[in-house]
């Protein structure tokens, strides 16, 4: 039959493993699932489509049911539908002419089309299999869509044996991205800190953002500011020595 995501089951493990200890090999596999959604954001204007996808790993896929949902700014989450094999199965007041999904076996992915978007249609949209969620895909309904500069600055002057570098983001829009760090090795850093996404004037149509990177003085690494955003997906800038300043110029759409 039918399961839909369970909101509570996370709580409720331990006292399940206690009454039923044979759910405990199926609950330790079941916490080997992974669920990566894709992309971070979809800017489209009215009428046009957006197209968003969820990779689902640690499940027999072909007959997984696999959820989609909606979420409103300040709204609880809506399920639009779910699907397993064949045709998506709707839920009252989604329409199966705008709401399309499909399950691609091959690459254990499961893709989401919205048709003819209306200004309503802006909302979060989550994939879900039982009570884990994809991490969300914003869409936005408008015609504008930038991307900017990214600015990493020289590192800083020591401060109890630390130095520190920032990585300046400007002028892009939506306001839904994510940045990280890395060494020369793609080695994630995890002493970066990202300051509050800021818009770059009062009518909102474009932000910025700025992160920092805090290292050893005596560091003989090269560092790397990554980021994604829907202008670019692999976008970083790179210093190689102290008193460098990089500019790298990320594309621009208009839709």
């Amino acid at each position: 039959g039918l399961w839909k995501p369970l909101h509570n089951l996370t709580c409720s493990r331990f006292m399940l493993i206690s009454r039923f200890p044979f759910l405990a090999l199926f609950l330790d596999g079941y916490s080997q699932i992974t669920l990566i959604q894709t992309p971070l954001s979809v800017t489209r204007a009215v009428t046009k489509t957006a197209r968003m996808a969820c990779k689902i790993t640690g499940v027999t896929f072909n007959s997984a049911f696999i959820h989609w949902y909606r979420q409103r700014p300040g709204a609880a989450p809506e399920r639009i539908l779910y699907i397993e094999s064949g045709s998506a199965n709707m839920d009252a007041g989604f329409d199966s002419k705008r709401f399309e999904a499909e399950k691609i076996v091959s690459t254990s992915t499961c893709n989401l089309k919205v048709h003819q978007l209306t200004r309503e249609d802006a909302a979060t949209y989550y994939c879900a299999y039982w009570d884990l969620f994809g991490s969300g895909t914003k869409i936005i309904v408008t015609g504008k869509l930038c991307g900017n500069y990214s600015n990493l600055l020289p590192h800083s002057d020591e401060q109890a044996g630390k130095v520190s570098y920032m990585c300046l983001i400007e002028d892009f829009y939506p306001d839904v991205i994510k940045v990280t760090w890395e060494d020369d090795n793609k080695n994630a850093e995890k002493n970066g800190v990202h300051e509050e996404i800021w818009p770059s004037d009062d009518n909102n149509s474009s932000y910025s953002m700025s992160s920092w990177l805090t290292v050893d003085k005596n560091s003989t690494k090269n560092y790397r500011c990554k980021y994604q955003h829907e202008t670019n997906e692999n976008g970083f800038a790179t210093i190689e020595s102290p008193g460098i300043y990089y500019i790298i110029k990320t594309s621009s759409i208009y839709i």
